[in-house]
């Protein structure tokens, strides 16, 4: 993995389930004027603490502060890569995850709701759309429509990136 930036987080891909019918974690923060990931769906994660020796370790931690789940018995399959949040100009890693179950939420403060998106409907081009920003001028931005998720900016990257999306 490449040498990071200070100012650095780390979130975690998990894919739960059978191979036939793998499922992604999501959640949906809640709504906080100080947040500027407030109401937007997400995968779990946060930065880089100074006891946290790896990315991977940041990703297990912070999993298990906002939706209970222990990763630590689940398969690490690395890194994927690098990205850039826009918001705030943070460099993000995200950490996969593979569990055979899909593994039971237990939901803090940091979440407002969450779901097992089944992997396929993230693949599957007709959920794909773009999201007007509210802030940047009203510009638009690549998103996936599931439900009632829509899922845009940099979680919609890291899932494009694993899934081989290149955009809406």
């Amino acid at each position: 993995m490449p040498r990071v930036p200070s100012e650095t987080a780390a979130v975690a891909v998990i894919l739960a389930g059978s191979a036939e019918g793998r499922k992604v974690l999501l959640m949906r923060r809640p709504e906080r004027e100080d947040d500027p990931w407030s109401g937007q769906v997400a995968l779990p994660g946060g930065r880089v603490q100074t006891g946290d020796g790896s990315f991977e370790q940041t990703a297990i931690r912070e999993t298990r502060e906002e939706v209970g789940i222990d990763l630590r018995d689940s398969m690490f399959l690395g890194y994927l890569g690098r990205f850039r949040a826009r918001t705030r100009g943070i460099w993000v890693v995200p950490s996969i995850f593979v569990s055979d179950d899909v593994l039971s939420v237990n939901a803090g403060p940091e979440v407002a709701s969450y779901r097992w998106i089944p992997l396929h409907q993230v693949i599957d081009r007709t959920n794909r759309s773009t999201y007007r920003l509210q802030r940047g001028g009203g510009r638009r931005s690549p998103a996936f429509v599931i439900g009632d998720y829509v899922v845009w900016g940099l979680t919609e990257r890291i899932l494009s990136a694993l899934t081989g999306h290149t955009g809406a």
